[in-house]
């Protein structure tokens, strides 16, 4: 008789697999029940500006939106910046009506920072959620700074709660992308060297609004 293939025996393992169900060893394990319970104290903004810094990320809090385009004015005078771009029309909108220099229109060869806003802000790990359904899926990656505009408001305390405020905020109906940015862009796959901005931006700003 031919001797089977490697493959083949590797399905004939699935196939037993699936017919003899191994039992469940662990039973009680509750996968429901949150892994950090955080103290009563605890402060969501001040748990993402800690979080969002260790990675990498620049944190600027600002009381309102004038303080917020005030603030930004201020860092793009000093980085030097000329061209930022701003594509979301209701951020545009209150850009222009501050007078704050910036185009809506892309040019990745040219452009110094891009601004967006953000679906929400996971606070347990610093991590900036956006999608599809914000900005153009790659418009953040090929610009050397991404600039985010968040409120108070969008803070949740883990990954859990940010699935749910997706699903909530989307009624089941997602963007067809959904990314976590944590921190500028960084890679060590060249020698164990870890080179920022390689594959993303190299600079990650986030103002934090508070609108209350």
């Amino acid at each position: 008789m031919k001797e089977s293939t490697s493959r083949e025996k590797v399905l004939k393992k699935v196939r037993s697999a699936l017919i003899q169900k191994t039992q469940n060893p662990y039973p009680k394990l509750d996968f429901e029940s949150p892994v950090y319970v955080p103290e009563a104290d605890e402060v969501s903004e001040l748990i993402f500006a800690q979080s969002f810094s260790e990675a990498g990320g620049n944190f600027i809090f600002c009381e309102n939106k004038i303080e917020f385009a005030e603030s930004l004015l201020a860092l793009s005078q000093k980085k030097k910046w000329k061209k930022i771009v701003c594509t979301e029309k209701l951020l545009s909108d209150f850009l222009r009506s501050v007078e704050f220099p910036h185009t809506v229109k892309t040019d990745a060869a040219i452009e110094d920072a891009v601004i967006t806003s953000c679906e929400c802000l996971v606070a347990r790990t610093g991590s900036i959620l956006t999608s599809s359904a914000i900005c153009s899926r790659a418009l953040p990656f090929f610009t050397p700074v991404h600039i985010v505009y968040a409120t108070v408001s969008q803070l949740v305390s883990d990954l859990k709660n940010a699935f749910i405020f997706m699903k909530s905020k989307y009624n089941q109906q997602l963007p067809s992308s959904m990314t976590f940015i944590t921190g500028p862009s960084k890679t060590a796959d060249i020698e164990g060297i870890v080179i920022t901005g390689a594959q993303g931006p190299k600079e990650l700003f986030l103002f934090l609004v508070d609108e209350g």
